[in-house]
């Protein structure tokens, strides 16, 4: 990459809004970033300073904007509007490029406890674990352990039954879900911990059994119908809509997870077999699926009339700047919102992300008769286990199944 550092802030500005340009901002968006650097200017100038760096950013914003710069702390919108056209700035000068126009990721600052998870997802790495779930688990153990040094700890082997649970009872916030997936990594910890006598004995009686509330939930389920009066709403006409349309399709025709949805390349597609071929992100198996003529048309729709000129491999990519693929993309809201316009009602606690449209998949491949084997071949299931949980929905199979008590 390269590193502009030796440029003076006049042409580091100039450098960033050629660099915007090619990145595909809008034209407005540029001539608005502008008017801000020029005041960033015209303050260099008064000041003598040539030549831009960080901490010079900082001491601008304090100045000139009264803002101390902060990068743990919780910023509004105006705070964060402010630091990123700094931060944006130092990202051309040190890496070539704006990294990202959104929010600075935050940092967490834990000196009693860095080495800790360090360690830890290291071990968890060398277990097989892949970078995807390390990430999730490294987020979950920030929060777990800013909690424990913000009541005073800081050793592991001070830590006791009543902070874990202090811990969980402090994010009431969180879904019964989330909330046992803390449990799953707090007792991974905790095991690790006490394996390297770094921790008390009593901590390896938390979690014995974690609630199955997930195991036990139903999969939530769309009928095929209300599944197409969803893609009936949709407008095709437009850019966002062809997108949209595709991504529907792709959960609720193919099965496919979100992350595979994002990460699918061009290459992927073979329209002359009129089949996708991929590798699993969550497990790393291929898969190999027929696409419909439907889907045929889309995916052709939408890489012909909706998908922006770039360099990139994946199949979605952002239609507004940065233009770059979805890489963390949910596309919860995109569900959401064509579930709304068609009037569909939801259940309390039902979920709507899009991997609802999978599991509706399953669920009608399995009213259909289709047997669990071909089910797991379709969405990737390792095991024929994983794929049962949608037994629990298919209510007619289950008494037909069933068998006559005996009369006594």
């Amino acid at each position: 990459m390269q590193n502009h550092e030796k440029l003076p802030l006049s042409e580091l500005v100039k450098k960033l809004m050629h660099h915007l340009e090619g990145k595909g901002f809008a034209l407005s968006t540029r001539n608005r970033l502008e008017a801000y650097y020029k005041v960033f200017l015209k303050y260099a100038k008064k000041q003598n300073i040539q030549y831009f760096t960080l901490e010079i950013g900082k001491i601008f914003l304090l100045q000139h904007h009264k803002h101390q710069w902060t990068e743990t702390g919780k910023l509004n919108t105006a705070q964060n509007y402010l630091q990123k056209h700094i931060m944006m700035l130092h990202e051309l000068q040190t890496y070539g490029k704006v990294i990202s126009k959104r929010r600075t990721k935050r940092v967490y600052v834990l000196p009693y406890f860095e080495t800790v998870i360090n360690s830890y997802l290291a071990h968890e790495r060398n277990r097989g674990l892949k970078e995807n779930t390390l990430a999730g688990k490294q987020h979950a153990l920030n929060q777990i352990f800013e909690y424990f040094e913000g009541i005073g700890l800081k050793n592991t082997q001070d830590i006791k039954t009543a902070h874990v649970y202090g811990f969980l009872d402090s994010r009431t916030y969180f879904s019964v879900t989330t909330k046992e997936h803390y449990q799953y990594i707090l007792r991974s910890l905790i095991r690790y911990l006490f394996d390297n006598d770094a921790c008390k004995p009593e901590l390896l009686k938390l979690f014995p059994i974690i609630s199955i509330h997930t195991k036990n939930a139903y999969p939530s389920y769309f009928k095929p119908s209300d599944i197409a009066r969803i893609l009936k709403c949709v407008d095709v006409g437009t850019a966002g809509g062809k997108r949209d349309y595709l991504v529907l399709l792709m959960a609720a025709e193919l099965g496919m997870r979100v992350g595979d949805i994002c990460a699918l390349k061009i290459d992927n597609v073979n329209f002359r077999k009129k089949r996708v071929e991929y590798v699993q992100e969550k497990t790393g198996d291929s898969v190999t699926l027929p696409i419909s003529d439907e889907m045929m048309y889309a995916l052709a729709d939408y890489l012909k009339n909706a998908r922006p000129k770039c360099p990139y491999e994946e199949v979605l990519v952002n239609g507004k700047a940065p233009i770059e693929p979805f890489r963390h993309k949910t596309f919860h809201g995109v569900l959401k919102k064509y579930l709304s316009e068609a009037g569909i009602d939801i259940a309390a606690g039902q979920k709507r992300g899009l991997h609802s449209l999978r599991s509706s998949l399953a669920s009608n491949m399995l009213r259909d008769g289709v047997s669990i084997p071909v089910i797991s071949n379709v969405l990737g299931h390792r095991y024929a286990d994983t794929t049962s949980i949608y037994l629990k929905i298919d209510l007619d199979g289950l008494r037909k199944s069933a068998l006559e008590v005996p009369c006594l």
